[in-house]
């Protein structure tokens, strides 16, 4: 260890980035265009597209603090280990799950379900080492911080790639747009993206380095999560995590039917759409750091949830009209691409006051935790935004749209996410102040 420097460089902040870049070349598919590949390529009714995103949550609730529980039990030294061994399982399930087998309506279902958890059981297998690497790297705020913001920037990278490619690639690999000529675009343009996500993970599994690696913890899952049980930041820090991804999971999950059934527009103008929450993300990733040095994490956070509820109102307020609707959106998306990394950083504080307030070792289990969390926020919000098409009777061969389906979808794009932001506003405001608290504003 004497010969590993303290000072995190610019290329394992880099290589840790690539870790985001990877999921969300994979996992972030599936939240911008799964349900849009299910309804519209594959075929799956509305109803059973909803079943399946929530129930593959339900096996999450026993994958993610299962894999947390090892890694707690390991130690952190397993952390790179895991990461660079369940590189080439991730893209393989990763591009398993966009594969359209000629089965029965049935049958096709099933295999959207089954291909759906084993990605999601790897996803957590993977993720959850890679969230608790973080901690492992430095115990510096400002460097955390940092570390977040390239995390940020590999995801918003990483969708940017997925929202800018995704529809003229399949068409162009598939060489039409038929049913059967786009089911062949999407298996290939999968493979290609589970190609780049296998090399990238292995990049953050080389050269990332746990300076800090936890001790074996022997504690059995009851004194694990009993100890968890008391740290309230930890439990704050849950709650706004599944509020934010709640928000961004209605946003990707349905950009491409609000494009189509609100704006008139196209599936091109949903990737569109798409692209422009990416690069304000990425936007917004980049500024974290500096708008953190003036107002501190909370007040940051805080700041741009207002913003948040504000942009949503204009979303409301713009209907049909695209000028509006992109001002509000692109300020919409830029608060959110500030706030992503912000709730990390919290994360980790919460887990630090865990660590000085008990002698129990819970930092695997409280990432694999807060991966459920992010899970079940996407599924739940993915079931709601199913079951809104739904009552909308939305099919994907009919190309008028009723007001009734208009209604639901401002509903799941708009009204769901504003009430998921002004939530997290309340949370922010009783988050604990103390000498412990994470990076505050620094005095110009």
């Amino acid at each position: 260890m004497s010969s590993i420097t303290s000072e995190v460089s610019l290329r394992e902040k880099v290589a840790y980035g690539c870790g985001d870049l990877s999921s969300n070349l994979m996992w972030g598919m599936t939240s911008s265009y799964l349900m849009f590949y299910y309804t519209d390529i594959y075929g799956l009714p509305v109803v059973a597209v909803g079943w399946i995103l929530l129930v593959a949550r339900v096996f999450d609730a026993f994958c993610d603090p299962a894999i947390g529980y090892v890694i707690d039990r390991q130690g952190g030294q397993i952390v790179p280990r895991l990461i660079r061994s369940l590189a080439l399982p991730f893209g393989v399930a990763g591009f398993v799950c966009f594969v359209s087998l000629p089965l029965s309506p049935n049958g096709k279902i099933l295999w959207a379900l089954l291909t759906y958890i084993v990605l999601g059981a790897i996803y957590s297998c993977i993720n959850t080492p890679y969230g608790a690497l973080g901690t492992m790297i430095t115990r510096q705020a400002h460097d955390r911080v940092g570390l977040n913001a390239f995390r940020m920037m590999g995801c918003q990278g990483g969708q940017f790639i997925v929202s800018l490619f995704t529809i003229p690639a399949i068409t162009w690999l598939g060489g039409g747009n038929g049913m059967v000529q786009r089911q062949h675009g999407m298996a290939l343009y999968a493979l290609c993206l589970a190609i780049a996500a296998t090399i990238l993970w292995r990049y953050v599994g080389r050269v990332c380095i746990t300076r800090y690696p936890p001790a074996p913890a022997r504690h059995s899952p009851v004194v694990l999560l009993r100890a968890l049980a008391q740290n309230r930041c930890w439990w704050l820090c849950n709650g706004l995590v599944f509020l934010q991804f709640a928000g961004l999971a209605a946003l990707y999950g349905f950009a491409l039917y609000y494009a189509r059934i609100i704006l008139g527009g196209t599936d091109e103008m949903g990737g569109v759409l798409l692209t422009v929450a990416t690069i304000m993300g990425f936007a917004g990733a980049i500024i974290c750091p500096h708008i953190v040095r003036r107002l501190g994490v909370i007040g940051s956070a805080a700041a741009c949830g207002g913003v948040q509820v504000m942009a949503y109102l204009l979303l409301g307020l713009a209907g049909g009209c695209v000028p509006f609707f992109f001002a509000a959106f692109a300020m919409l998306t830029l608060a959110q691409g500030i706030t992503s990394p912000l709730y990390y950083v919290l994360l980790a504080h919460g887990i630090d006051v865990g660590r000085m307030t008990s002698p129990v070792n819970t930092a695997g289990m409280a990432y694999s935790i807060n991966t459920l969390v992010t899970k079940l926020s996407m599924g739940v919000t993915g079931f709601i935004l199913a079951t809104f098409l739904a009552h909308g009777h939305y099919a994907g061969d009919v190309h008028t749209f009723s007001p009734a389906l208009k209604h639901w979808i401002m509903a799941g794009f708009v009204w769901l996410p504003l009430g998921a932001a002004a939530l997290q506003l309340v949370l922010l405001a009783i988050w604990p102040r103390g000498v412990a608290s994470p990076v505050t504003r620094r005095n110009p």
